[in-house]
């Protein structure tokens, strides 16, 4: 089941299982744009953080938020490794589609890991750039869907 979850509970999740080594503040909101830049409008949106539970645990989470020129950003999946290739990825993944959706958003991007890939796809996503190294990961790259 999914259902919005805490600030605080996203954090720990982020701060712990899916960026343990990261440099830079974890925030709410990115100011990343869509394929180059940034925009401080963008921290200036509330955020729907998302948790996937099964027994009363967290064994996923997404978050969403809008950002400058009526786009949203999907950012921070993370599936619990012993609940992956369950479909709990692409379920957080449509979930936060769908609160792009109410928000309004043209389309909805993000950058996701190389390993993420595929679950991406499965939600409708369409790569959009080459493969880059992050401060998180070896590989990211550009995606999006399109919502009008």
């Amino acid at each position: 089941m999914i259902k919005q979850i805490s600030w605080d509970e996203i954090l720990f999740i982020w701060s712990t299982k899916l960026w343990p080594n990261r440099k830079s503040a974890i925030e709410t909101n990115s100011a990343m744009c869509y394929l180059e830049g940034f925009d401080m409008k963008n921290m200036q949106t509330p955020p729907t953080f998302l948790g996937y539970f099964k027994e009363n645990n967290i064994v996923g989470v997404n978050s969403g938020h809008g950002c400058a020129n009526n786009n949203y950003r999907s950012r921070g999946l993370w599936v619990d490794p012993n609940y992956r290739n369950q479909g709990i990825g692409t379920s957080l993944l449509l979930a936060t589609i769908d609160q792009a959706i109410k928000e309004q958003s043209e389309f909805i991007w993000s950058f996701p890991r190389y390993s993420s890939r595929n679950t991406y796809k499965s939600a409708g996503f369409t790569i959009t750039g080459d493969w880059l190294p992050s401060e998180t990961s070896e590989q990211n790259a550009y995606c999006i869907k399109k919502l009008v």
